[in-house]
Formats: structure tokens, C-alpha cells, sequence
């Protein structure tokens, strides 16, 4: 091959795209202009271009990878600036995050507390706690501070739910019992006697309680009786009032409302405050005031429709009161409410004393079908199951006429730990002399210690009259009937109550012609005794 056509091929091969460091290869390899044959100066200059050309391509190719090294460089240096910013804005980020997270925390714990503090939505957990705590501390049965109309009902401590400054409260009692107990000389007639009684368990009892509160202002408070000695397979209603201790706009700005300073009223259907056994006696399933397990011989307790003003502010502390005087609605002509009211007061550091006075007329029109309930009809019933006939208030002894009925009471109470002393002293009459009773009690209780008591109680009734059962009027008397209850409990936990008590009752010195009294015939000298077991929870 000619050296003209080997030139023409390299040439030919470079344009067609040989990598340039082939291309300069070749282009070494081949003969320079210099030494080129002379003879054709046209190829000669087009070979010097296409030198000059390869050795611009090689400077530029040499620049070019240059610059890409100090890009590359670049790159290197901003990527490790970038990862140093990340990292130190990560941990400022981090550090940022955890201290506005310790504040919200703190925020949200203070908060929490003064939420808690002021106005919890409900103490329910709290409450459930210390049901099976062991008592920690002094368990008065009636303590100075709950004696007064307001607290004539279960303490309320759990709190269910709120409303605004409305608070919603719920309480359940419940007791069980079982009985040993005998009678002698009981006598439904004349020649007809009772039959003996057994050992056994009494059906077992509850009280379900419903508050709903705003402190200081009024409370609107209702109880029902689950199950109970008068209905022991129906649910009923005990108490259902209003206790207003503010008047709310526009009264309370004004001249009245100034005057709930020193009041509170309470309206609806409630427990009238007539004596201070109110606050030493069991009802129904609620028996955590009660020391023992029986009530008093006479009780003077009832619900009445009505209403009550009561001072707040002593020393002399002073309650008037109405009432339907009996447990639900009558309308009889002639009939009047009853009216009754209260002094007490604290002469004494552990003192109190009281007067109570009631008076009620039932006789009306269609005279005999209403009578006093005072004494009679106290909703929770008695406690010594079926002695005497049984029926509701099985023992009691429960002044029944309403003719122009007349009752009087006076209470002591000398608390002062480890002490308890309370007794009363009542009379009750009615114009007709149909029935006269002067009655009272007295009650001692020893705390051991915080959980364990012993306690016991005289109770008696003197007849000056009575009105036997079926009589057209009333008979005199000399008799009396007098009860005596001995025993303790020892507290479980601080809701969980248990008591033991011997309990003996007997009617003495009634004439032949005094007939029935209570369910049994007065002049046999009837009597019953025997053991007591109770076991309560409550909160």
C-alpha cells in the first residue's frame, strides 16, 4: 500500500471516531510534516491542522478532568458540610424537642394536680382502694360534726361523675344476720300462744343512694330501700328532698338571699329531725351509726312530706318543721300537718344536748283512719326477726293515736375518745288519753382501740295509757317494758362492720284487761332473748 493511501486511512479512521488516545497513536506513528515526502503541500497542511487540533483536544481533555477533580472535591467538601449541619441541627432538634416536652409534661402534671385538687371528675378508684383498708383511725359512731339535719342520711365519699361546680355522689349499703334467739309467755289471745322460734339467717338487706351536690349552695339527695323488713322483694323510696344552703340569682344578691347566712331549708320527703337518735341508729341496711345491732325500744323515727328551716350558726342552734305526718299523701277533712321543732346546742366542749318537740292531729272528719307515725312507721322496719307475731317492727314498742298527739324528747350526748355516751328521755300523749307512754334509753360504748368496740344499751317504756289492739278507747296502766342489748363490733376494714349483741326484752306489770300491746298480749309478761350476728359493708 502507498504511503498517501495508509495516510488517507488513518485519517479516515480518526474522523470515523477512534478513541483519542488511539488516534494520537497513530497519528505518532505516522510521518510528520517534516519528514513527509515533499511533492504535496495540501496533505502536508491538513496533517499540521489535524496536530494542532489533537494537541488542543489533549489540553482541553487535560483541563476538563481537572475541573472534574476540583468539582469532585467540592462535592466531597459540601457533603461532609452538610452531613456536619445535619448532625448538629439534629441534636439541637433532639434537645429542643425534649426540653418543650418536659415543659408540656410539667404544664400538663400541674395542671392535672389543680384539676384534681379543685374539682376531681370522680373519686372512684380512690374510693375502691380504701374500701378493704384497715381503719387508721378514731371510728366514732356519732360524731358532733354529723349532727345536725343535713347529715340525716349515709356520708356520700364516692364521687361518680361532675357537671360544671355540679357534683354527682353514689352510695350502697348492704347487711346480713343471723339470729339465735328464743321467747317465752307470747300470747297472741288470751289462750293462744306463738310457736318457738329457731336459729337462722334473715334475708339480707341494701340501701342505694343517689347525691347530687354544689358545695355550699344545695344538695338534692335520694335513697331507695333495695330491700328492706316491711318489702323484702320490692324496691322503694325512702327519702327524696332539696337542701338549699344559697339562694341562686336574682334572689341571692338581695335582703334574702342575706338571710341564708344563717339558714338552710330543706324540702321533700325526708327523715324529720325530731330527737338525736337519728344519728345513733340503723336504717334499714345503713347500721355503721348504730353501735349495736337492735334500734330503741321506742324509736321515733319517720319520713314525712314537708319542709324544715334550720339555724347554721350557734351557739344555740334552732329548727322548725311541718310535715304530712304520715309517710305519704292524705287528705282527710279535719286533718292537720303536724308541726315540730328542735333546740341544741354544745355547752360543753364534749357535750350536746337537745329539745324536741311534735305535735300532730289526725282525728279529721272520718276519725280512725289516720293515726300518728311518728313512733309506727319507721320504713326500715325492726331488727329481731318474727319475735311477737313479727310484722314490721317485730319487739318494738310504737305509740299509735293521732288525736291531737303531743311528743316531747331530751337528748345528752358526751363523746370524748375513747368514750361514747348518748341517752334520751321521751313522752308522748294525746288529748283522749288513749295512749301515754314516758320512755327513754341509755348507751355506752368503749373503743379498745380504732377497730374494735364494746358497747351496751338500757331501753325502756312506761305506760301510763294504751290502746290495746281492736279497743274502742284507751286503758290506764302501771306496766313498763324494758330491753337490754350488750355487745361490740369490730371494724374489718374501713367499710366492712361486724357486731355481735345478746339482746332480752321483757313487758312487766300489766293488768289482765290491757289486752294486745304490739302484737302480743301484755299480761303474760312476754319476753325473748337470744344472740344477734351482723356483718355490713357500705361506702
Amino acid at each position: 500500500m502507498g504511503h498517501q493511501r495508509k495516510i488517507a486511512m488513518y485519517i479516515g479512521l480518526a474522523v470515523a471516531g477512534l478513541p483519542l488516545p488511539a488516534l494520537a497513536a497513530v497519528t505518532a506513528a505516522a510521518p510528520s510534516a517534516a519528514t513527509a515526502p515533499a511533492g504535496n503541500p495540501s496533505l502536508q497542511a491538513q496533517m499540521a491542522r489535524m496536530a494542532k487540533e489533537l494537541a488542543a483536544l489533549k489540553k482541553n481533555q487535560a483541563a476538563s478532568q481537572r475541573k472534574q477533580a476540583q468539582l469532585e472535591k467540592q462535592i466531597a467538601r459540601l457533603k461532609a458540610q452538610n452531613a456536619r449541619a445535619a448532625s448538629t441541627q439534629e441534636a439541637a432538634t433532639k434537645a429542643q424537642i425534649q426540653k418543650l416536652y418536659q415543659e408540656v409534661m410539667a404544664n400538663s402534671k400541674q395542671i392535672s394536680a389543680q384539676a384534681t385538687a379543685q374539682a376531681p371528675t370522680n373519686n372512684i378508684d380512690a374510693t375502691m382502694q380504701e374500701m378493704f383498708a384497715p381503719p387508721t383511725g378514731e371510728n366514732y359512731f356519732s360524731p358532733f360534726r354529723d349532727q345536725n339535719p343535713a347529715h340525716i342520711r349515709p356520708p356520700m365519699h364516692m364521687q361518680v361523675g361532675q357537671v360544671g361546680d355540679l357534683r354527682l355522689y353514689m352510695g350502697l349499703q348492704t347487711v346480713g344476720r343471723y339470729q339465735a334467739i328464743t321467747q317465752q309467755s307470747a300470747y297472741y289471745n288470751t289462750s293462744n300462744q306463738y310457736a318457738g322460734l329457731d336459729p337462722g339467717f334473715q334475708t339480707p338487706f341494701a340501701n342505694l343512694d343517689f347525691l347530687a351536690s354544689i358545695p355550699g349552695k344545695l344538695d338534692v339527695f335520694f335513697d331507695t330501700y333495695v330491700a328492706s323488713r316491711p318489702h323484702p322483694n320490692t324496691m322503694y323510696g325512702h327519702q327524696g328532698y332539696i337542701l338549699l344552703k344559697q339562694l341562686p340569682p336574682p334572689f341571692a344578691g338581695g335582703p334574702l338571699g342575706a338571710l341564708f347566712n344563717y339558714i338552710n331549708v330543706k324540702a321533700g320527703a325526708f327523715d324529720i329531725d325530731f330527737g338525736d337518735q337519728n344519728y345513733h341508729r340503723s336504717n334499714n341496711a345503713y347500721v355503721e351509726r348504730n353501735p349495736l345491732i337492735g334500734n330503741y325500744l321506742v324509736d321515733p323515727n319517720t319520713e314525712e312530706i314537708g319542709a324544715e328551716v334550720y339555724s347554721v350558726k350557734g351557739p344555740v342552734y334552732w329548727l322548725v318543721g311541718a310535715g304530712s305526718g304520715t309517710t305519704t299523701e292524705h287528705f282527710d277533712y279535719g286533718s292537720l300537718p303536724d308541726v315540730h321543732g328542735k333546740l341544741w346546742g354544745y355547752p360543753l366542749k364534749d357535750v350536746r344536748l337537745s329539745l324536741s318537740a311534735y305535735y300532730d292531729n289526725l282525728a279529721g272528719a272520718s276519725r280512725g283512719t289516720e293515726v300518728s307515725h311518728l313512733y309506727s312507721a319507721e320504713r326500715s322496719g325492726g331488727v329481731y326477726a318474727a319475735v311477737f307475731g313479727g310484722g314490721d317492727n317485730p319487739g318494738q314498742i310504737t305509740p299509735l293515736d293521732g288525736l291531737d298527739m303531743q311528743a316531747y324528747q331530751m337528748d345528752i350526748t358526751w363523746n370524748h375518745w375513747p368514750w361514747e355516751m348518748y341517752s334520751f328521755v321521751g313522752w308522748t300523749g294525746d288529748s283522749a288519753y288513749r295512749e301515754r307512754w314516758l320512755y327513754g334509753s341509755a348507751e355506752a360504748v368503749y373503743h379498745i382501740n380504732a377497730a374494735l368496740y364494746l358497747a351496751g344499751r338500757f331501753s325502756y317504756a312506761v305506760a301510763g295509757a294504751v290502746h290495746p289492739t281492736g279497743a274502742a278507747s284507751g286503758v290506764d296502766s302501771s306496766g313498763w317494758v324494758d330491753r337490754f342489748q350488750v355487745g361490740g363490733g369490730y371494724w374489718l376494714t374501713q367499710d366492712l362492720l361486724a357486731k355481735l349483741e345478746y339482746v332480752y326484752q321483757q313487758y312487766n306489770n300489766f293488768d289482765p284487761n290491757t289486752g294486745v300491746v304490739d302484737g302480743v298480749e301484755a299480761y303474760h309478761n312476754p319476753r325473748f332473748s337470744g344472740v344477734v350476728m351482723e356483718v355490713s359493708f357500705g361506702f
